[in-house]
């Protein structure tokens, strides 16, 4: 992976990490009022959730890197075995978790989900977006 630092995707990528920790707080909160309970396992889940969706975004942007710099057959296998990779892993991981039970699985399930809403929160709260959905509405005569 080495060769991939250059890659454009993983600064938008990092820039989101602040947002999903505090989505990764807000989950443990929430889960804790729910059950009423100090969960152990449900905090093991989250975060081994979370580092693995860190290094799962990583390895996909790594791979959409690389797919962009080969032919289109080749491409598409790169993608189509990253997606394999990432989702076999993950799969792994929660059964290992519910087998051994040392963690919750649907605590590792739930970090996934945290890219697209960190994004969605992001687009809402930047200007330039907003910019320019105002000058589309403008040409667009809404």
């Amino acid at each position: 992976m080495n060769k991939y630092k250059d890659n454009p995707l993983r600064p938008f990528f990092k820039k989101l990490i602040l947002k999903m920790l505090v989505l990764l707080v807000l989950t443990y909160i929430i889960t804790a009022l729910i059950s009423f309970s100090f969960d152990v396992k449900m905090i093991i889940g989250l975060l081994v959730g979370f580092i693995f969706m860190i290094f799962s975004n990583l390895f996909m942007a790594d791979s959409i890197y690389c797919a962009l710099t080969v032919k289109k057959a080749r491409a598409k296998g790169i993608v189509m075995t990253s997606y394999i990779i990432r989702y076999v892993l993950l799969l792994g991981i929660c059964v290992l978790g519910y087998k051994i039970r040392i963690l919750n699985p649907f605590g590792v399930l739930i970090p996934q989900f945290y890219p697209r809403i960190a994004m969605t929160i992001d687009n809402f709260l930047d200007k330039e977006v907003k910019r320019n959905a105002d000058i589309t509405d403008k040409h667009s005569g809404s």
